[in-house]
């Protein structure tokens, strides 16, 4: 029996994912075994699937249009997933308690960090349960194995591994073999390929576990590489305090210099304190952010009565025009088009009309 190749489009279905329209597509395999392919055509594609399990958040951070690709493998309790993108995303994770993950980095495009800690191609990270992160990840691959951190750390008991902090402590391996996680990856991938029925119909998802959690805790315990915790700098605490500002009031366009006033910061110690963590300075990344809350309004509010001006408006931007072409430097498209509406509105650079 051939396994029917299950990928969507999201492009093609015409609008973005959405939860309903993720649960839909991800496909059963008849052997309880659940598989999704998304082509994403907005950083949110990704990050709307996640939340099926986690509070996630997209960002995306540099000016274009956004393409890549979201693989999903479900069985047991376990997910397996490998994401590719070719933007500049902040992505803020929030797992919650019952939850931990094992990624890897398979190619990176850039600087890339989780949190204070830089990471580069074959970065292997443990990330447990109950925590929030903040990865910055410029065009790259990563993949991870999501596993219930109740098994995973009592098949570190089991096995007689050590995890540093009980297993509640995040690490990071740099300079570290990850081909035996790469391997696995691939292979448990290409099972919806499988022409033989019969190697599908006999697979023990339990087993599928087990191999998981062993390989995945190998890889963390008996490696020499170094590992570290993600450390809290004056850097990060100042940029997450206003970060807490800024959404404390998300409709209320803030400036540079009520950050400054807020946090009790000078605009230079600011400046440094952004560029260091986000890579872009404060008035850039409040910016950024806005655009992107803009965005998510404007999807939100398809097939309803709200305007693109209205829409603009409530989240600070009063020069029309050049709303609109920041907004199409950032998403590669008008914010027109994203609410859906064929017609031109005001936000839309005029055309001029021939002369008679």
């Amino acid at each position: 029996m051939d396994i029917p190749d299950r990928s969507v489009d999201v492009a093609a279905q015409g609008d973005a994912v959405t939860q309903q329209a993720s649960e839909e597509h991800v496909a059963d395999i008849d052997v309880g075994l659940s598989w999704l392919d998304l082509a994403t055509t907005d950083a949110e594609d990704a990050a709307v699937v996640q939340r099926q399990w986690m509070p996630t958040e997209y960002d995306q951070v540099d000016g274009g249009a956004f393409a890549g690709r979201f693989q999903q493998l479900g069985f047991q309790d376990t997910l397996v997933a490998a994401e590719r993108q070719n933007r500049t995303v902040l992505k803020r994770l929030h797992f919650p308690p019952d939850y931990c993950s094992v990624s890897f980095v398979r190619s990176v495009s850039g600087r890339a960090r989780c949190d204070l800690d830089a990471i580069s191609q074959g970065t292997v990270a443990y990330l447990p349960g109950n925590n929030e992160y903040e990865v910055l990840l410029p065009p790259s691959e990563i993949a991870y194995f999501r596993i219930r951190q109740d098994r995973f750390l009592q098949a570190a008991d089991t096995l007689g591994y050590d995890l540093a902090g009980d297993g509640c402590q995040a690490l990071l391996f740099d300079s570290i073999d990850s081909s035996d996680l790469n391997d696995m990856l691939e292979t448990l991938m290409s099972l919806r390929h499988s022409p033989d029925s019969s190697q599908l119909e006999g697979l023990n998802h339990e087993y599928l576990e087990k191999v998981v959690l062993e390989r995945t805790l190998r890889i963390l315990c008996n490696s020499t590489a170094r590992s570290s915790q993600m450390p809290l700098g004056n850097a990060h605490r100042i940029t997450q305090a206003a970060r807490a500002l800024i959404e404390s009031s998300p409709e209320e366009p803030l400036t540079v210099m009520t950050l400054c006033q807020g946090l009790g910061v000078s605009r230079a110690s600011l400046q440094r304190c952004f560029l260091q963590i986000h890579g872009v300075a404060p008035l850039a990344y409040l910016r950024m952010r806005r655009l992107n809350c803009a965005r998510r309004a404007l999807k939100a509010a398809r097939g309803t009565s709200a305007t693109v001006t209205a829409i603009a408006m409530r989240w600070g931007f009063f020069h029309f025009a050049r709303f609109a072409q920041d907004y199409f430097h950032q998403f590669g498209e008008l914010p027109s088009t994203t609410l859906g509406r064929s017609s031109r509105t005001k936000l839309e650079p005029s055309r001029s009309r021939p002369q008679r």
